[in-house]
């Protein structure tokens, strides 16, 4: 999967807006994150699997995924989890089954 961000109009804008996701979480968490581009996070959390996926419907919270991000943990961003206030959805590394990152 080519890399996009929800809402995007073209790759430039795509890229500022994750590149401005990461900046604010940085701030909010006071983690660096990586540059790694995720498209899609498999995970387990309380015993439930979960999907979380770029461009679709976050399990959890019913919002959109816009961004993934890697930090001392995962960073699943929606609107109001991690992308325009509020802190994203946290999933630790050993709740991670696998990782699909977007097409170089």
């Amino acid at each position: 999967m080519r890399f996009f961000v929800p809402g995007a109009a073209d790759i430039e804008q795509a890229e500022h807006l994750w590149n401005a996701t990461r900046t604010f979480a940085q701030d909010q968490l006071a983690w660096q994150v990586t540059d790694r581009r995720i498209f899609q996070l498999n995970y387990h959390h309380e015993g439930k699997p979960f999907v979380a996926e770029v461009g679709k419907p976050d399990p959890r919270t019913g919002e959109t995924v816009l961004v993934i991000l890697e930090s001392n943990a995962f960073l699943v961003c929606t609107r109001n989890r991690g992308v325009v206030r509020g802190e994203p959805i946290l999933v630790g590394d050993e709740e991670v089954r696998t990782i699909t990152e977007f097409s170089r």
